[in-house]
């Protein structure tokens, strides 16, 4: 009995660099390895450089919070 082999879906976008997605966000490009370290950003390391979907930028815009609160520490409040 042979398995089925799924096709992985097509991208159907070019592929932003981590600069870009900054530029997109209006974000440090630190910033947003950040948001990539907190799982809150989905990004894929491609060819030793970070890439990423722009729905996926979106998805991270429109689950953000309206305000973000932050301590005096500087760490966020959710």
């Amino acid at each position: 009995m042979t398995r089925a082999r799924r096709e992985p879906a097509p991208i159907g976008e070019r592929l932003l660099t981590l600069r870009e997605a900054a530029e997109v966000l209006r974000l440090h490009p630190r910033t947003v390895r950040e948001y990539i370290r907190r799982g809150e950003i989905e990004g894929r390391i491609i060819g030793g450089q970070w890439r990423f979907r722009r729905k996926d930028l979106d998805a991270f815009y429109e689950n953000a919070p309206r305000q973000w609160q932050f301590s005096a520490n500087g760490e966020r409040e959710e």
